[in-house]
């Protein structure tokens, strides 16, 4: 009985979603699910900058590939980390370096394929690319000013950068 209610307050707290895994040679066969979290960032962090109750869906496999995508329950917006071994897309030339977040770090923004606003910091720490995206599709974001979409994003790209050190 104990270990049931155990299970079933651990459930409470958090959902994840875990996509069926498409084998390739960079990931092991096996996805590792029993994760209970996004190994890159919180979910209390990607709930501040979103400004609200949010959901997470999460795969990362046993060599630490993988994406975690933080969508807010109250509106539209939405955090995304890719991280891979293969190079990621990437800002385009001329975008704004950053210092101090892995190699070749560089942020920028663009209109996204359904009319949302895509703001990303692409990077690099050692031999794995990582990508973190927020996405807003309503004129309302959780985010109060593109000062602070900035900064919060970039925050948090070296959190990602830090946590895969």
């Amino acid at each position: 009985m104990l270990v049931l209610l155990s299970f079933s307050a651990a459930g409470a707290q958090t959902q994840y979603v875990i996509p069926n895994a498409s084998s390739s040679a960079s990931q092991s066969a096996h996805e590792n699910s029993s994760k209970a979290a996004c190994p890159w960032l919180t979910q209390g962090s990607a709930a501040t900058v979103l400004g609200g109750d949010i959901s997470v869906t999460a795969r990362v496999s046993d060599a630490g590939e993988g994406f975690c995508r933080f969508s807010r329950q109250q509106g539209s917006d939405f955090l995304e980390i890719l991280v891979s071994r293969a190079s990621l897309p990437r800002c385009p030339s001329g975008s704004t370096e950053l210092k101090g977040i892995g190699n070749e770090a560089e942020s920028c923004s663009h209109p996204g394929s359904r009319g949302e606003s895509v703001e990303m910091v692409s990077s690099r720490v050692r031999d794995l690319y990582f990508s973190v995206m927020f996405t807003s599709r309503g004129l309302k974001s959780g985010m109060k000013s593109p000062d602070a979409h900035d900064d919060a994003l970039e925050q948090i790209a070296e959190q990602v950068a830090g946590n895969l050190y």
